[in-house]
């Protein structure tokens, strides 16, 4: 017997090993290979075939099958005790804009298909929810995530302009907008969530990146904007749209302020029949769990903030102003150092 022919015979014994972890998941063959002819979208001879051992599983078939299902590649291994993330991004390439905002836009649309559906929002900076609210600042954070995250050519050396968003894009991110807008909640705040959307707006004056200064000038109008937005939901305690009016069946909002270990940028579902988690990785792209454990974490994390936070309301009337107060002279203080640097350049 060749080398080659105990390689061959190792990885045989390996698959039906692996095989054998996986059948025991149901109650009949017939049912398993029904199974693997949807997760591997082959035919039921194909699927045979590698039952036998006369086809070898591919290292990405195996790996799915494995997350799949749930069943360890190696022996020993219980893959019960970790924790389950789902990226999406990673498993459905960002080709565009507009496939992202095709994706989250199947996401809102089922969480407002929820019953009761509310949701508890953590995040150090500018919700997506509200800097997507306004025409320019929607479309320059839009083209920030193409050239960096995504990295999409069709924009390499082209210079921000609120026209290169597609009409298809912005029709999504309102219809993401529209959802949102419809969910009760709690937001935890803190006083630097607009110091990312800052530095990006800085930095592509500074490099050149913007075809019109017009437009440069009126993110921070549209920055104030969202801010006297912000403050008028804290003030009624009610989420409507930028530009309308609260009413009584709008949906209830609160907010907390919060500088001791928020870093993470979490969204929190619930349901009268589920919950699900949102969670940033490689900004805007994001993780999902169902996994009880991970949400169980989270939400205790979330409540304990809540407990050691400041609410933002009519009633602390101050600290109220003072937090918003804060917010204006950021902006303020930004846009004159952006001029400053466009005198001297």
């Amino acid at each position: 017997m060749t080398v080659t022919d105990i390689m061959r015979s190792d990885l045989s014994d390996f698959q039906q090993r692996f095989l054998q972890r996986l059948q025991t998941k149901f109650d009949s063959r017939g049912e398993l290979v029904a199974s693997l002819v949807d997760t591997l979208q082959v035919g039921r001879d194909a699927i045979y075939r590698r039952l036998r051992g006369d086809t070898a599983l591919t290292a990405n078939e195996l790996v799915l099958l494995s997350r799949h299902y749930r069943v360890p590649i190696d022996e020993g291994r219980n893959l019960e005790d970790i924790p389950v993330l789902h990226y999406h991004s990673g498993a459905n390439q960002i080709e565009s804009d507009e496939s992202y905002f095709r994706q989250l836009r199947s996401h809102t649309q089922g969480i407002v298909s929820l019953p009761n559906p509310r949701v508890d929002y953590a995040t150090p900076e500018l919700p997506i929810f509200y800097e997507f609210g306004t025409p320019v600042l929607r479309a320059f954070k839009v083209f920030v995530y193409g050239t960096t995250t995504w990295r999409l050519k069709k924009w390499d050396d082209v210079p921000f302009s609120p026209a290169l968003i597609s009409p298809q894009t912005t029709k999504l991110i309102e219809g993401v907008l529209d959802d949102a807008g419809r969910i009760p909640g709690r937001e935890l705040w803190s006083i630097n969530i607009l110091d990312v959307t800052l530095r990006q707006v800085a930095y592509m004056a500074q490099i050149g990146r913007f075809a019109n200064t017009a437009d440069l000038s009126a993110i921070f109008e549209e920055l104030h904007l969202i801010i006297d937005h912000l403050e008028e939901m804290v003030r009624t305690g009610k989420r409507y749209p930028i530009g309308g009016e609260p009413t009584d069946e709008s949906p209830d909002f609160s907010v907390y302020h919060n500088e001791l270990s928020n870093t993470n940028n979490a969204i929190l579902v619930r349901s009268d029949i589920s919950r699900l988690l949102f969670s940033t990785l490689v900004n805007p792209n994001y993780v999902t769990s169902t996994d009880p454990r991970v949400l169980h974490d989270v939400q205790q994390w979330f409540d304990r903030l809540v407990e050691n936070s400041n609410t933002l309301n009519n009633q602390t009337g101050k600290y109220t102003n003072q937090y918003f107060g804060r917010l204006r002279q950021q902006v303020d203080a930004a846009r004159e150092r952006v001029t400053f640097a466009n005198v001297i350049f």
